[in-house]
């Protein structure tokens, strides 16, 4: 185990201290299908764990056309395991990329709310490969930890919400509630196939609330509701000098070095000391919070202290005249992930490159529009760059932002279920990560999307050695059967 998790590890075993934090609440449903359906949840922990361990060897990565094959076999495997459990309807749906899995029961009747269950099975890469200290898709146990790549995100997570209405199945052959299940295999490469499919099918997808479980809480005590996403527009940029690369002591100071270009051009996006992005335009649509979500957020217990040792850097940084919480949520970022080019091998070769590239991603918050965002990013590396280089863009992903009301009865009915199912009322937040897809079942769908969550903030998701805390996925499992019970009877506008 690496010295950074050690200690956050050390708070983890203090709660095993505590039999509600391992066991789930101890508050049984008054009705009498949800106490069945968390007697048999607590009965069958190692069967739905075996299930999980199924479900993580597939190696779905999305991204890695060599493993489109393995995308579908999980999205088969998905299907079978649904129509097992009792969803007489079930069945795959093909799109230009990998398949969506769908299911439906709708025997609860008109009367009642319809509910849809959202999730995502395909996975990250696993580079590099040679700092995991186990095979990434043989999934292993180590005391109360899963490790294994997807197993927080989102496999594990997934699972739990399925567990939870295997449980009702199981024991009263019905559920509380009319459910549909939606699950993607492109929610790593931004969902570029599921608008399309929500547009086609919204009759077919109507609810009156959707629930996505693929989010991480406080810690293992403190249950959180995520309220707020921010979108993304990633980009490349490649800027090309030579026809070839160059000897750099022959036509050194002649000729513009397409990385010298580059790197000049990415340090004038954005002011050192107030992190401010100076991309002319960036910040015009940007949704300042009010004093109400502002205080919202900061009872959110985000610790400096916590977060350096997440991350292990030596100091935090973030835009000036905001705090640690409105730095990872509220404002909008751009970072540079990569620069390829040149030469980067071991021992030096002298060369001016023919060109430079870098990958760049601005991370949104509403209002801003990922497709404007593009367009005053090329606007601003094309003039500054010299009349020396060409450049080309491709955009490599979007997602719009997306903003609930966090006190809709769906988002309340949630915080009940985490209330009985961890023994704590949750806080709540809004985070800086990007899921297109929420933004896109509001627009076509109309109907609140809630973001639950039983990760770790150390759960090192697209990571080495991706991890889940086991005792949240058996909370969590208990939680979503409290869930979908109170739904049941909540009235949704």
């Amino acid at each position: 185990m690496l010295k950074l998790d050690q200690d956050l590890f050390a708070l983890y075993e203090e709660a095993r201290d505590v039999d509600f934090l391992l066991y789930g609440g101890d508050e049984m449903a008054t009705d009498p299908t949800a106490s069945a359906a968390l007697e048999y949840a607590r009965q069958n922990r190692d069967v739905f764990l075996d299930r999980l361990f199924e479900l993580l060897r597939f190696p779905s990565i999305s991204t890695q056309v060599e493993n489109a094959v393995d995308v579908e076999k999980a999205a088969d495997w998905l299907v079978n395991y649904l129509k097992e459990i009792g969803f007489s309807e079930a069945q795959k749906y093909s799109t230009a990329g990998h398949p969506l899995v769908y299911a439906e029961w709708l025997e609860a009747g008109p009367s009642f709310p319809t509910l849809l269950v959202y999730g995502h099975y395909d996975v990250q890469p696993v580079d590099p490969l040679d700092l995991w200290h186990k095979p990434p898709f043989e999934p292993s146990v180590d005391g109360d930890v899963l490790y294994g790549r997807g197993a927080s995100d989102d496999k594990g997570q997934m699972m739990a919400l399925l567990a939870a209405l295997e449980a009702y199945l199981r024991t009263s052959g019905c559920l509380p509630l009319n459910v549909k299940v939606l699950l993607e295999g492109e929610e790593e490469i931004l969902s570029p196939n599921m608008g399309p499919f929500l547009a086609e099918h919204n009759r077919q997808l109507a609810c009156n609330a959707v629930l996505i479980c693929d989010d991480s809480i406080l810690d293992p005590q403190t249950p959180v509701i995520t309220y707020g996403l921010r979108g993304n527009c990633y980009m490349e940029v490649r800027v090309s000098g030579p026809s070839r690369d160059l000897h750099s002591g022959s036509f050194g100071g002649a000729v513009d070095n397409p990385f010298n270009v580059l790197v000049r051009m990415l340090a004038a996006l954005q002011d050192g000391k107030t992190h401010k992005v100076l991309i002319p335009g960036f910040y015009d649509r940007v949704r300042e919070i009010d004093e109400a979500e502002r205080a919202l957020l900061a009872a959110y217990p985000a610790s400096e202290e916590q977060t350096l040792r997440l991350t292990g850097a030596p100091a935090l940084a973030g835009e000036q005249g905001y705090r640690l919480i409105e730095w990872t949520s509220v404002r909008p970022t751009l970072d540079i992930h990569g620069i390829p080019g040149g030469f980067t091998g071991e021992g030096k070769k002298t060369v001016i490159p023919a060109w430079a590239a870098a990958k760049v991603s601005m991370r949104l918050v509403p209002d801003q529009d990922p497709d404007e965002i593009q367009v005053l990013f090329e606007n601003a590396m094309r003039s500054i760059a010299p009349p020396t280089v060409k450049l080309e863009f491709k955009c490599l992903g979007k997602a719009r932002p997306a903003v609930i009301d966090y006190r809709c009865p769906a988002a309340q009915a949630v915080a009940e279920a985490y209330r009985r199912g961890f023994g704590v009322q949750p806080v709540y937040t809004r985070t800086g990560g990007s899921i297109a897809v929420v933004a896109e079942m509001m627009q076509y769908l109309g109907a609140p999307v809630i973001m639950a969550g039983l990760g770790l903030p150390d759960d090192q998701i697209h990571a080495p050695n991706e991890r889940f805390y086991l005792p949240n996925f058996y909370r969590g499992i208990e939680t979503f059967i409290h869930y979908y019970n109170i739904l049941s009877t909540t009235t949704l506008s």
